[in-house]
């Protein structure tokens, strides 16, 4: 179990070093907009501030824990919405901790009585630190005793860098549709040293996320509301070596959410041989009222990577503040899912 565990936590090491970098992951993707698509900034009109925590794989002591903190509203002077993001993930027990500090911007242009559309941009500053003592390396493994060997990695430096993202979001009554493109300067995140002891660039690839989905009314009398809404949804996201479908869909029963997901991940190694370490169904669960949300996610494993580990627990937290102003009848509150 100790060898087990041990291999687990070093895999993001060893990821980070070959270039199968991604990005925190949330279930609850519309509770966590800003993250999603910057488009979503002022989404609701009124200022809302959110905050969310994931713990993946909890098995094995905190092996991925994800914070996120938002905070966006609708500013008619701006003829969009602004947004603030802090974000903190540690991986394998704090062995990397990435921070990221983000300012969202998001323009509504109005087509015509029927759509709308969105164009966001996102400025972050990304503190990614290793922790080099404690850190293991694929040459300290000894097939029987576990990472027992001394190391040859050279010890390089921890890593500050700017990132930049758009999206777009086009929506309706019923229908929204989003892409959002990160990392679009493909800044280096490497922390390694090449062989002139120089720091060696490690881009990251860019991230491309489409996402949809469409509401309509399944009953005219709920179990609790008069009426029973159904959004089927997808989330994709793109980046270079990995592919991940995520497919599912919520019902809203007056202050009630329900959704479920399946989510499918592609990896290709550097041997373009696939492998799927996250496929899992997701349960997700949440209530309205009073301007507060509160939801909760639970991944349930289907990968044969880790079978202890099943699993991923996610809470999160929404409340939309008293607006001092009223808007603008033209603007427009994006018709998705709170969670």
């Amino acid at each position: 179990m100790i060898l087990r565990t041990s291999f687990i936590l070093s895999i993001v090491i060893l990821i980070s070093k070959f270039g199968i970098t991604q990005d925190p992951v949330f279930t609850q993707f519309y509770s966590n907009a800003l993250h999603l698509n910057p488009a979503f900034a002022g989404r609701d009109l009124s200022p809302r501030i959110h905050s969310s925590y994931r713990d993946q794989w909890p098995a094995i002591n905190k092996a991925y824990v994800t914070y996120n903190i938002e905070y966006d509203q609708f500013a008619d002077d701006l003829h969009g919405g602004v947004g603030f993001q802090i974000l903190h993930d540690r991986t394998g027990r704090g062995l990397l901790n990435t921070t990221q500090f983000a300012t969202c911007y998001s323009y509504q242009l109005l087509i015509n009585n029927n759509w709308t559309i969105n164009f966001g941009l996102k400025a972050a500053l990304v503190q990614k630190n290793l922790d080099w003592e404690n850190a293991k390396w694929g040459d300290q493994i000894d097939p029987t005793n576990g990472f027992v060997n001394s190391t040859n990695q050279p010890r390089g430096a921890n890593t500050n860098y700017l990132d930049f993202s758009n999206g777009f979001l086009l929506f309706g009554n019923k229908l929204f549709l989003g892409l959002a493109f990160n990392h679009l300067t493909r800044p280096n995140e490497t922390f390694f040293y090449n062989i002139d002891n120089n720091i060696s660039l490690d881009k990251i690839p860019i991230r491309t996320s489409a996402h949809g989905g469409y509401k309509f009314r399944l009953l005219q009398n709920g179990l609790f509301h008069k009426e029973l809404f159904v959004t089927p949804e997808f989330v994709l996201d793109f980046q270079k070596n990995l592919k991940r479908y995520n497919f599912g869909t919520y019902f809203v029963d007056g202050i009630f959410d329900l959704g479920i997901w399946y989510r499918h991940t592609r990896y290709l190694d550097a041997n373009n041989e696939s492998f799927s370490p996250q496929d899992a169904i997701v349960f997700v669960a949440g209530v309205e009222t009073n301007n507060i949300r509160i939801g909760y996610s639970y991944d349930l494993n289907l990968s044969n990577l880790v079978v202890s580990a099943v699993g991923a627990h996610e809470i999160s937290f929404t409340m939309d503040l008293p607006d001092k102003k009223e808007h603008n009848p033209k603007f427009r509150v994006v018709n998705c899912p709170q969670f």
